[in-house]
């Protein structure tokens, strides 16, 4: 099966859009301003994705899963 966008982005210039409304993931070598929602704050991804390459594992934030959802009944 065949992906119908043959679009690819390079890691290194991917940006991550900051818009609250927005969080797209763009091609920033292409242009600096989010292609969605015209915003020009924007982080790169690939930083992202190595804020913890330098802690040692005894120095990294434990990871929790998310508390379940209490289900309320009306009465």
């Amino acid at each position: 099966m065949t992906s119908a966008c043959s679009a690819t982005i390079q890691l290194e210039s991917a940006l991550l859009c900051l818009d609250l409304s927005c969080n797209v993931i763009f091609d920033g070598s292409r242009t600096r301003c989010c292609p969605t929602c015209g915003g020009q704050d924007s982080y790169p991804v690939v930083v992202w994705l190595n804020r913890m390459e330098g802690l040692s594992l005894a120095s990294r934030p434990a990871v929790r899963p998310a508390p379940a959802a209490a289900s309320v009944r009306a009465a």
